[in-house]
């Protein structure tokens, strides 16, 4: 069972990565990772994903909110070419997606996403311009990828006991 000092590492260590990190997400779980007492090198995406998927256990997205909110370490990923993306399962109460500006190619100007469905929080941060893409707790885990399909690939990843 998961302590509140666990809990509050968990969250501290997200902060003080995200902080560090705006620009890198493997940067940003790998700083996580250790700052959870984890002696892991540095690896990206990809490779983190790959690791992670014959080293650590592979929860649900429900499973990963339930450990998260003990302040376990969750890890969820999604491989792509060239790079994939990686974030941390950030402690608290689910909430709905979206919610943030983005540009609707479709209606060639800014929309509000449509909150949708409930989903744990996230620490992630990007290179990239999407927006759901950085969060500090203020995102879903969907966020990130911003769409269903992909979001469906997207996998967790807990410490084994």
């Amino acid at each position: 069972m998961a302590t509140s000092t666990s809990l509050e590492q968990l969250k501290a260590a997200c902060d003080a990565a995200h902080d560090k990190n705006l620009d890198s997400c493997s940067h940003a779980v790998w700083d996580v990772v250790r700052g959870m007492g984890f002696d892991e090198p540095y690896r990206q995406a990809n490779e983190l994903i790959d690791h992670l998927s014959g080293a650590w256990k592979v929860v649900t997205v429900d499973e990963a909110h339930t450990l998260a909110s003990g302040g376990v370490l969750v890890v969820g990923g999604l491989k792509a070419a060239g790079h994939g993306h990686v974030i941390v399962v950030y402690p608290g109460q689910k909430k709905a997606r979206g919610g943030y500006e983005i540009f609707s190619k479709k209606a060639q100007k800014m929309i509000t996403l449509p909150g949708r469905g409930t989903y744990p929080l996230c620490m992630s941060t990007s290179l990239g311009s999407w927006p759901g893409a950085k969060s500090r707790g203020d995102k879903t885990v969907w966020d990130p990828w911003g769409d269903d399909a992909q979001f469906d690939k997207v996998r967790f990843f807990t410490p084994k006991e």
